[in-house]
């Protein structure tokens, strides 16, 4: 059976039992949001287990929709951000999804987060500042980093109030062959909608973690983040 809101109303979207975590892939068209805020895209998984529904029936499209409902303060930001990760690498995290409307579909609804590396032409212009002083301004990385809790009043999809924290591990940058250099990062929202997030610089494994929460709409939520992560070789 599928779920029943507080109105009555049943969403046709049953399971959620299970969720992906970084998964890798790469989207597949232009992503789109209302202006309510229901956004979604498509997404290509490079392991086509994930497009299994909860009968083992795979997506005859080779594609996952990718699906939340953002508070409509931050649908246009998330949106822009999402539209920059085109024909990139990405990693999706989110909640597994059946929709018996259409026929028991595979989909990740509610979308957790989406993050890509960036381009140099599309290093933020506070990192840019940082990058012409630094040894080697190539041994950087740059990902982009979307997230949100899901702002449904009604119908909601399953485990949309339930609070989730992101997890996702950045690779240090390769070393350049200079003295007296340190790793360094950093991330800055360009939005933070009532997020809250935690790095850890794990030297042992040489890369930096970070755990991003977001308030759901059972708590103060909705919420909505949108910024980016750096980490380059700084001087000592």
């Amino acid at each position: 059976m599928g779920l029943m809101d507080m109105f009555g109303k049943k969403s046709p979207l049953v399971d959620g039992k299970a969720t992906l975590s970084n998964v890798a892939g790469k989207l597949a068209g232009l992503p789109g949001a209302t202006p309510e805020g229901d956004f979604a895209v498509r997404f290509m998984p490079d392991d086509k287990k994930y497009l299994n529904n909860r009968n083992g029936v795979a997506n005859p499209s080779g594609l996952l929709d990718l699906k939340i409902k953002l508070d409509p303060a931050g649908r246009q930001a998330f949106l822009q951000a999402v539209e920059t990760m085109k024909d990139k690498p990405v990693f999706v995290s989110g909640v597994v999804a059946n929709d018996d409307s259409l026929g028991g579909k595979a989909l990740v609804q509610p979308l957790d987060a989406i993050y890509s590396p960036m381009d140099p032409d599309q290093y933020p212009a506070w990192f840019k500042a940082i990058q012409g002083n630094l040894k080697d301004p190539n041994a950087v990385k740059v990902y982009r980093i979307v997230a949100a809790t899901d702002a449904s009043k009604s119908a909601k999809p399953p485990k949309a109030d339930e609070s989730r924290t992101v997890h996702a591990s950045f690779p240090y940058p390769p070393k350049p062959n200079f003295p007296k250099i340190k790793i360094d990062f950093e991330v800055r929202a360009s939005l933070n909608l009532k997020a809250d997030f935690r790095l850890n610089n794990d030297q042992m494994r040489q890369r930096v973690e970070l755990d991003l929460g977001i308030e759901t709409a059972a708590e103060n939520g909705p919420g909505v983040f949108v910024g980016d992560f750096v980490a380059y070789w700084a001087n000592e």
